[in-house]
């Protein structure tokens, strides 16, 4: 049972308690920050600013506490939590789009508080947790499975999943943006064989990393993308793009480079090459004056991936 502020009707709001149903609490193992969380720090959203709310839309950790109602998760149950709940029922569930679910909420915002802190809330258990696999110790990369990895794996996916398997290999794309889901789509559209991978951006330990996995880089800043890819493709451009940046200008450099008939894939499970990249660079064992200044770092572009330890690096 939970304590609950219940409406009744005008000037008639009573405490109850009331059969916490559906809900589990997450003991949290890992949070991690996420580049989209720096638009409410420097104060340029317009959206989720009000004060009050705990920050944080990527957490796993153990099953703490059930609802009476729970059927598929038990009390020590270590847990995958996406970035969003969602019910498996409405009109957009049923269809697979669960991120546009009638029911759903965002971790992280006013309506539903969010990883980073030592316990937190999860609605819509049963159709929103995912069981961490047993089977494979993933460690500190498990994080990457709450949002940015099946971000990137999607991305790639859309830009391959109309064109005929064995046209896979004719295929040249480019990735625009070299940012950890960026990265992410990359190594996911490896995984299609395709005859070459462009990638676009100015940081160059970003494309360094492109470079890695095997990508064609492109600094914006030195070069111009669309003169170098068009020459590179007779003129023709690629056949698909995976925009991994959200403004206008890498939208408008999209369709720029884009074949005619060609496929715009924007979205604002190879471990090793995952942990070649060093996508996460700090881990941080609890929650403290130092969580406050990683995220600093996070912000002025030092660190990539940042994970909080909110009960001990034991858990």
């Amino acid at each position: 049972m939970m304590k609950a502020l219940v409406f009744h009707g005008p000037y008639d709001v009573r405490l109850e308690e009331r059969p916490n149903q559906t809900d589990v609490l997450i003991k949290t193992t890992s949070a991690a920050l996420c580049g989209s969380e720096l638009h409410r720090y420097r104060g340029h959203s317009k959206i989720n600013m009000q004060p009050g709310y705990i920050c944080g839309h990527e957490g796993i950790g153990i099953v703490h506490e059930v609802g009476a109602g729970i059927k598929n998760f038990n009390v020590g149950d270590h847990v995958i939590v996406p970035f969003l709940v969602s019910c498996n029922e409405c009109f957009h569930c049923k269809r697979g789009v669960h991120g546009r679910c009638k029911n759903g909420r965002n971790f992280g915002g006013p309506s539903l508080d969010g990883s980073q802190a030592q316990y937190f809330r999860v609605p819509l258990a049963d159709t929103t947790l995912y069981h961490l696999p047993k089977d494979v110790d993933l460690g500190e990369l498990a994080i990457l499975m709450t949002d940015i990895f099946p971000t990137g794996f999607n991305g790639a996916k859309r830009a391959f999943i109309d064109t005929p398997r064995e046209d896979w290999k004719d295929m040249s794309i480019a990735v625009i943006g070299c940012g950890p889901v960026a990265l992410c789509s990359i190594i996911s559209a490896r995984e299609y064989k395709p005859a070459r991978i462009f990638a676009i951006d100015s940081i160059p330990s970003r494309l360094e990393a492109a470079k890695e996995l095997g990508c064609i880089p492109i600094n914006f800043k030195e070069v111009d993308p669309v003169a170098v890819i068009k020459k590179a493709t007779d003129n023709n451009g690629v056949h698909a793009v995976i925009e991994g940046v959200g403004l206008s200008p890498a939208l408008k450099t999209a369709y720029d480079i884009i074949c005619p008939g060609g496929k715009i894939s924007s979205f604002v499970r190879n471990k090793d090459l995952i942990e070649k990249m060093k996508f996460i660079d700090l881990v941080l064992p609890q929650l403290d004056q130092s969580s406050v200044d990683a995220l600093k770092r996070f912000e002025r572009g030092e660190l990539n991936k940042v994970v909080f330890k909110p009960n001990g690096l034991d858990i």
